[in-house]
């Protein structure tokens, strides 16, 4: 099933005369951040929205509200807002993250394909399958460009895309799909991890499906 992906902080701190270091600004969100996806993680989603709002309070009036720094903080919300339903306003974040990605770190930057990928996945779980489609393609060829063909990013665009082009009833491209992300998946992971039982499993019921019973 299709999640967000968080990704890494990437701050990078600038000079503020007569304010607060950035750096130390930096480590305050950074810390609210790391409670807020633990507060997620343990189920208390008023507290996780607290301190993801305050981190990203901070965050603005460090680096501006053009800045790509905001976007570990929008994609943590934004996940947020996803597992909770709350996909009008998961999108609305979603878009901003891609947006302040594109503009300032450029259009094939492996940021922006997860900034598309979320995105992809809040209209894919809502079964708005034409605006997620070319989102998750274009999330994909960005990754494939920027970290490789095999990259663990890159398996799962591919499952989370062959899942929509399954539900689409589009199964040679699923199957093509699922197999190429389960090829990347054992080579990374090993036969055991569960991404890749998870893409075996989706794999088979498509086999299962097609008539496929022998592959």
């Amino acid at each position: 099933m299709r999640g967000l992906l968080i990704v890494p902080l990437i701050f990078v701190p600038i000079e503020m005369a007569g304010a607060q270091s950035p750096i130390t600004n930096t480590e305050a969100a950074l810390v609210l951040i790391n409670r807020a996806k633990q507060a997620h993680a343990d189920g208390y989603f008023y507290r996780a929205e607290a301190q993801y709002r305050q981190a990203l309070k901070i965050l603005e009036q460090t680096y501006g509200t053009g800045s790509p720094d905001l976007t570990p903080v929008l994609n943590g919300l934004a996940e947020l807002y996803f597992d909770a339903g709350r996909y009008a306003e998961a999108e609305v974040l979603a878009r901003r993250s891609a947006t302040l990605v594109e503009s300032s770190l450029g259009s094939g930057h492996p940021l922006l394909a997860t900034a598309l990928h979320d995105l992809a996945a809040i209209y894919h779980v809502q079964g708005r399958f034409e605006k997620a489609e070319p989102l998750y393609h274009r999330a994909l060829e960005i990754r494939e460009h920027s970290l490789g063909p095999n990259h663990p990013f890159v398996a799962a665009t591919l499952a989370d895309l062959a899942e929509l082009e399954a539900a689409e009833g589009k199964y040679d491209r699923a199957l093509k799909d699922y197999s190429r992300a389960l090829q990347i998946r054992e080579a990374a992971f090993g036969p055991d991890d569960p991404r890749v039982v998870q893409t075996q499993s989706a794999y088979a019921a498509i086999l299962r499906r097609t008539g496929h019973r022998r592959d």
